[in-house]
């Protein structure tokens, strides 16, 4: 069943054949880890973002901290 605030939810989702269109093969297996970390706990949740961190390292915006003076 679908709430009120998903069917406004000005998003559009995309299929699995777009992903594989548009995503490069590293990070579609990512995302395919995810959605099965998600199916399955917290813990595996909690895993797969470690994981991806070192794999996909975040990237840090110079002038986002500039802007709030750190």
């Amino acid at each position: 069943m679908r709430f009120w605030w998903q069917l406004s939810m000005p998003y559009q989702e995309v299929s699995l054949e777009e992903l594989r269109l548009n995503v490069g093969r590293q990070k579609l297996d990512a995302l395919m880890e995810l959605i099965s970390a998600i199916r399955s706990s917290h813990d595996e949740i909690d895993a797969w973002l470690a994981a991806a961190e070192k794999t996909f390292p975040v990237i840090q915006d110079r002038g986002f901290s500039s802007d709030r003076g750190d």
